[in-house]
C-alpha cells in the first residue's frame, strides 16, 4: 500500500465508447468513464488506466430515462461490482433518480451502502444535483469519499452557464466548510464539466465525451486522438492549484 497524493490523480476523464476501438491504445495512461448504458469498452479501457487514474462506472440512469426505459438497479450493481473486483481504481456512481426527490436519491444510496448492493462502499460516488439543497451536499460530503456534481434545470452547464458557475461557488463554500470543520474533503467530480474545468473552483475531476465525439475531425494528423487529449490536458494543467495536503490510499499493483 502506498500513499498517492491527491494532485497525482488524473483529473480528465474521457467518456466512451471511442471508435474505432483501435484508437484506444493512444490513450493508454488516461482515465475513462464507462456507462452501464454503453458498457462495451469496459475491458478495453480498464487495463489502460494507471494507478493514478480513475475508471468511472457511470450508472447510465439519465440515458435510460431519456430512452423511456426502466432502470435496472440490481443489474447495474452486478455489473459495477464485477468491474470493481477487477480494477482497483474503479469508482461506481450510485444510481440517482432523474427528477427525483432528495429523499428518493438518499434511499438509493442507502440501498447501495446499507443494503449491501455495493460491494466496495468506499469506492462509490454520490450524485448531488445543482437544484438539490446545499444541506444535501453537506450530508453527501460527510458520508461519501466521492461526490459528483450534476448540473440540471436552471443550472444546466450548457444552457445556463452564469447560473451554473454561481451555484458552483455556493457549493464550494459548503465543501470548504466541511473540510475546515470536519477535517475531510471528498473527491469532487463535475459531470459533463471537462470543457469548463479550468474555470471552476477547487474541484478534483470532470468528464467529457469530447474526444469520443470529435476526434474524427483531426484524423489526418499522426496520433490524432492522443494529440486531442493532450490539448485538453494542457489547457487544464495551466489552471490547476495543487491540493498537496490531501492523501488517498491505493493498493500497489503487482
Amino acid at each position: 500500500m502506498r500513499l498517492i497524493l491527491r494532485e497525482e490523480i488524473m483529473r480528465l476523464i474521457h467518456g466512451t465508447p471511442i471508435t474505432p476501438k483501435r484508437h484506444l491504445e493512444q490513450l493508454r495512461g488516461e482515465s475513462f468513464c464507462v456507462s452501464y448504458a454503453y458498457p462495451e469498452q469496459l475491458h478495453d479501457v480498464g487495463p489502460l488506466v494507471p494507478e493514478t487514474g480513475i475508471l468511472l462506472l457511470d450508472n447510465g440512469a439519465f440515458t435510460t430515462w431519456k430512452q423511456g426505459r426502466e432502470f435496472d438497479e440490481q443489474g447495474f450493481w452486478d455489473w459495477a461490482n464485477a468491474a470493481l473486483d477487477l480494477y482497483p481504481n474503479a469508482v461506481a456512481v450510485i444510481p440517482d433518480k432523474i427528477a427525483g426527490t432528495e429523499a428518493e436519491n438518499l434511499m438509493l444510496a442507502s440501498r447501495a451502502i446499507r443494503g449491501g448492493l455495493a460491494r466496495y462502499q468506499e469506492r462509490t460516488m454520490f450524485v448531488w444535483h445543482t437544484n438539490d439543497s446545499l444541506a444535501q451536499l453537506e450530508k453527501a460530503c460527510l458520508l461519501f469519499n466521492f461526490v459528483a456534481i450534476g448540473s440540471c434545470a436552471e443550472h444546466d452547464i450548457q444552457k445556463h452557464w452564469p447560473e451554473f458557475i454561481a451555484r458552483l461557488e455556493e457549493a464550494n463554500r459548503v465543501i470548504e466548510a466541511v473540510d475546515q470543520l470536519a477535517g475531510r474533503r471528498p473527491w469532487i467530480h463535475v459531470m459533463r464539466g471537462l470543457g469548463k474545468y479550468h474555470k471552476f473552483p477547487r474541484f478534483d475531476s470532470a468528464d467529457s465525451s469530447n474526444v469520443a465525439r470529435n476526434h474524427c475531425r483531426t484524423k489526418g494528423q499522426p496520433n490524432h486522438v492522443r494529440a486531442m487529449a493532450d490539448r485538453i490536458k494542457n489547457q487544464i494543467d495551466r489552471a490547476l492549484t495543487p491540493n498537496q495536503y490531501s492523501l488517498l490510499q491505493r493498493e500497489e499493483r503487482p
